[in-house]
């Protein structure tokens, strides 16, 4: 249900015009955790108050979506300094929330709500952010994120299909093979030196070393998202997320390598490229 009005969100945000510079990213992401946190709190809140009203359930649920939708467009539009008074304000109220909702459940009830607020951190944060990369480093740079995100997807396919023997994650992902991650690996190094000799990459210190060093990071980060993602499709007992795209599954199962790259680009790419 979430995933809908954050991608409107993110195509909001892209069609902005006007758009204040970029700040410190941990400060948008920090926003982000903290709201998106808090919403899933009230949400929960919601669904267990109204679990034998349906229709008042469903209504209020789908006015919180809309609140989350705008509240991200808000956080994302705004340029919070480091200092500024709001963000430290929005943390400690949030976390007052957060905890009052967690003393005042039972066991399996705290285990419940932190399940949902881990699940929607992973999936509505990065999703969001992708406008914070969007606007620190270009159209370009998104793109190029996207490019070293799901390039190793395919070169792990195709050689894990064509030499693959050794599976590492029998239980988690059963299609996955040492020769795929190698190739995986490979191709998205080969892919930020091609990136960043062609100056599709931000601008760095040292040339193709930064390409290489972006590339090899996001991989990892990538492979890492679509295992984390497998691993919460076996807790589930499912295959795919869904049956809306096909073959491919659903939404999910074709973002899930951006939900761990986009947090990581946010942090490592400020250290290795010029802002």
């Amino acid at each position: 249900m979430l995933l809908v009005p954050l991608f409107g969100v993110t195509m909001l945000e892209f069609a902005c015009i006007e758009r204040p510079p970029a700040t410190a990213p941990w400060v948008q992401l920090s926003l982000e955790v903290v709201f998106a946190a808090t919403l899933v709190v009230v949400a929960h809140a919601i669904n267990r108050g109204l679990s034998q009203h349906a229709l008042a359930r469903q209504t209020l649920i789908t006015i919180l979506c809309g609140a989350i939708a705008a509240g991200f467009a808000w956080l994302e539009a705004r340029d919070f300094g480091p200092l500024d008074a709001l963000p430290a304000f929005c943390i400690l109220a949030a976390a007052a929330i957060a905890i009052a909702a967690l003393a005042n459940r039972s066991a399996s009830r705290r285990k419940d709500l932190c399940i949902a607020i881990g699940l929607a951190l992973w999936i509505a944060v990065p999703l969001a952010a992708l406008t914070q990369v969007e606007r620190l480093w270009g159209v370009t740079g998104l793109v190029s994120l996207i490019v070293l995100s799901k390039i190793g997807d395919v070169a792990g396919y195709y050689v894990g299909n064509a030499i693959g023997r050794t599976h590492p994650f029998p239980k988690l992902s059963p299609g996955k093979t040492v020769a795929g991650c190698v190739a995986s690996l490979l191709a998205g190094v080969a892919a930020g030196a091609v990136l960043a000799h062609f100056k599709l990459l931000p601008s760095g210190s040292w040339g193709i070393v930064d390409g290489l060093v972006a590339g090899a990071f996001i991989n990892i980060a990538s492979q890492s998202g679509d295992l984390f993602e497998s691993w919460v499709k076996r807790r589930v007992r499912v295959k795919d997320s869904s049956t809306w795209l096909g073959p491919s599954g659903g939404i999910l199962d074709v973002v899930d390598s951006l939900l761990f790259s986009v947090p990581v680009t946010l942090v490592i790419w400020p250290l290795i490229f010029y802002a």
